[in-house]
């Protein structure tokens, strides 16, 4: 099937754009404020938490940041 469509875009001289899926879980911007329980034997230094600046894969808001920064790239383009 990838190969149909890579033969159609040759054959009109479409661009083609690759987009990282797995990837895009993993650094899409949330959206919301979210800390990190820390595991048991790591302390941080005084007065400092764990914030949490990007989407992970196990994360329940992850599937929305990553449809609203797909979302985004397809109006882009």
């Amino acid at each position: 099937m990838i190969r149909l469509i890579i033969a159609i875009a040759v054959q009109a001289g479409l661009t083609l754009y690759q987009f990282d899926i797995r990837g895009a879980f993993l650094c899409a911007p949330i959206d919301r404020e979210i800390y990190l329980k820390l595991q048991p034997g790591y302390s941080p230094p005084p007065g400092k938490t764990a914030k949490l600046c990007r989407s992970l894969y196990g994360l329940w808001q992850a599937p929305s940041a990553f449809h609203a920064l797909f979302e985004e790239w397809l109006l882009k383009y």
